[in-house]
């Protein structure tokens, strides 16, 4: 009977909300919680892009586009996620896409997307069965925020340290 007590009362505790002030303390506590100026890096850094003039771009008053569960799903798989930092990110905020250029098979150029910011936020959409929405850079905005890689007409940026 004490050895049922025990495990009702350890089940109880996992279920237990945490309070305002423990989600408080596991984001100070997190060391992905960054602050300061904040770069996204794609392929071991060969892309760099410029969040925070991102997010200076995006709040013109466009409008962000819900993106569809399987888009989402690769975005998250395309990331590196920190279990730890996903419980307490804010989903209320949509992700930033910008346009991504390299080589592709048979030196072909190729085009597509890449979540510069939002991805645990994406990540814990994903896991809760939410929506996720994003917002979409132009082509000429994602060069913009680019610090790092190639552009789409093939030129490449290095802008690491020149604000």
């Amino acid at each position: 009977m004490a050895a049922q007590r025990k495990k009702n009362k350890n089940k109880s505790m996992k279920l237990r909300q945490k309070t305002h002030q423990e989600k408080k303390q596991d984001r100070d506590d997190c060391p992905h919680c960054l602050t300061g100026a904040e770069t996204y890096g794609y392929l071991k850094r060969a892309y760099v892009y410029d969040v925070d003039l991102a997010r200076k771009i995006v709040s013109d008053g466009r409008e962000p586009a819900e993106l569809e569960r399987d888009d989402v799903a690769y975005l998250v798989n395309d990331s590196k996620i920190y279990k730890q930092h996903v419980d307490h990110v804010n989903t209320q905020y949509p992700g930033i896409l910008g346009h991504l250029w390299g080589p592709g098979d048979g030196g072909t150029w190729e085009h597509g997307h890449v979540l510069i910011d939002g991805n645990h936020r994406a990540a814990r959409c994903l896991r809760d069965g939410l929506t996720f929405s994003a917002y979409l850079l132009t082509e000429e905005e994602s060069e913009q925020i680019l610090k790092r890689g190639a552009g789409k007409d093939g030129q490449v940026y290095d802008r690491m340290g020149k604000d």
